[in-house]
């Protein structure tokens, strides 16, 4: 979709074609829509726009586009600007304008490429009329930026597993990242080993496809200055291995590397936005699968840190691959990671299915995570990551278990969280962000079904300001 900023007024853009009035009235916008595959014009009423928040604000925006796709309208303008909501004053301008291109390119999306009889409903231009200003068009053009990426954050996750699987996960970031100043790095197997990365290796074990781990890294800041790094689980398929998931627990786990995907997408976008700011992004990708040679239950693996670490349920094999990716971070020596996963299915139990778990015990990064998820729109709400909980986690056979060692099914979101605390390098602030209940859209998020994209705005905005 092209998204067009013009100096033209709604009326002149209007008085070309005949106007249909679909929707309007007493506290909803005025939207004029013109013949399927014309023109639509829209332009918000006054009536209750002074008590939007920026939630309502963006579903609105996407409501606009998904009202254009319902009525086949290929070419959509609409005036609208700053001034107009004043309840949004404080966020400024330039949010506005990249919150408008965000939401719109957002809402646009459809995952189709499986599809034998695809209709095409998609809108082809958005005119944003009235538009003269050069740092709303610089906004809307970072706006434009950032949804890409998210779209292709979920164009990944979106992907069935048969099509995504670590190696073509690999090469497809390396083909991303091909004429960008990122550089990608990819670990096989054989130098797993040699790392002694055990856990990733188990999860892996069970099938005949590669573990890997990606590598990218993107030195937009002085040289020598320590960097961020975001970790993506990356697990490309789970089955929950020996300890199989139930029927109607497993047809979504090609999503189950959302976080990879979103790591990847955070890379895109800080490298196409050229952050003055070094970072490095890295997936663990491994397929949990079910087969003779899977990691079995009750297994004792050594980690790349030197911990050991009893397998005592093989559907916990996120934070597997994330504590040795954590390990492995430190050799760039980060003044912060953050990790992201679609890590525990307790979270969605915990928060349902409106905003992502964090853990952290630094509490400025935690207050920078919630203040920047709201402005972002990826929201995100803290549990406890007290040292109570790591007593249940305590092995009589290994350094730590990958589960409670009492099998209880409390706090299970904060289990994976204390579990990689084990990992994290000394002295390094991190967060944990479990996105398990982000990983799929919800009505009200007026998205297309399946992959949000999420959390790719917020780890762009901690890029740009931590």
């Amino acid at each position: 979709m092209k998204l067009t900023a013009t100096n033209k007024k709604l009326e002149e853009i209007g008085k070309k074609y005949t106007r249909l009035e679909l929707v309007s009235g007493k506290n909803k916008p005025t939207a004029l829509l013109i013949g399927a595959n014309a023109i639509s014009v829209l332009q918000f009423s006054a009536a209750n726009i002074k008590k939007m928040d920026e939630r309502k604000f963006r579903t609105t925006l996407r409501s606009i586009v998904l009202a254009a796709k319902t009525h086949k309208i290929k070419r959509l303008a609409l005036g609208i600007s700053p001034g107009d909501f004043p309840s949004l004053k404080e966020y400024g301008e330039r949010w506005f304008w990249q919150t408008v291109a965000e939401n719109f390119l957002l809402a646009e999306y459809s995952f189709t490429k499986y599809k034998s009889n695809n209709e095409n409903t998609n809108v082809r231009e958005i005119l944003l009329s009235g538009v003269e200003d050069k740092s709303a068009k610089k906004a809307l053009l970072k706006g434009e930026t950032v949804a890409k990426a998210m779209n292709l954050t979920r164009d990944i996750a979106n992907t069935p597993a048969l099509d995504m699987t670590p190696s073509i996960l690999a090469t497809l970031t390396k083909k991303t990242f091909s004429n960008s100043r990122v550089k990608v790095e990819v670990l096989g197997e054989d130098k797993l080993r040699k790392l002694n990365a055990g856990l990733i290796l188990a999860v892996g074990q069970g099938t005949t496809e590669e573990s890997k781990l990606i590598v990218m890294t993107y030195n937009g800041g002085k040289k020598n200055t320590r960097p961020l790094v975001l970790i993506g689980k990356g697990i490309t398929y789970d089955t929950g291995g020996l300890n199989v998931k139930p029927t109607g627990a497993m047809h979504d786990m090609h999503m189950d590397m959302s976080g990879g995907a979103a790591v990847l997408g955070a890379m895109k976008a800080i490298s196409d936005l050229k952050l003055e700011k070094n970072v490095i992004g890295i997936i663990p990708a491994a397929e949990n699968a079910v087969s003779d040679s899977s990691m079995r239950a009750g297994d004792i693996v050594t980690s790349m840190s030197g911990k050991t670490v009893e397998i005592l349920h093989t559907d916990a094999e996120g934070r597997l691959v994330l504590a040795d990716a954590l390990t492995y971070s430190g050799k760039f020596k980060p003044h912060t990671i953050i990790d992201v996963a679609t890590l525990t299915g307790a979270s969605l139990v915990a928060l349902g299915q409106h905003a992502s778990a964090i853990m952290t015990k630094n509490n400025d990064l935690e207050a920078k995570l919630r203040t920047l998820g709201e402005k972002t729109g990826d929201l995100v709400w803290p549990l406890p990551l007290w040292n109570e909980y790591k007593q249940y986690l305590k092995s009589a056979r290994a350094d730590i278990s990958n589960i409670a060692t009492n099998f209880s099914r409390f706090g299970g979101t904060i289990e994976g969280g204390v579990f990689l605390s084990h990992f994290v390098p000394k002295g390094v602030k991190w967060a944990h962000i479990d996105m398990a209940p982000r990983m799929d859209s919800v009505a009200s998020d007026k998205l297309a079904k399946g992959a949000t994209g999420e959390p790719v705005r917020l780890l762009v905005k901690i890029a740009e300001e931590i």
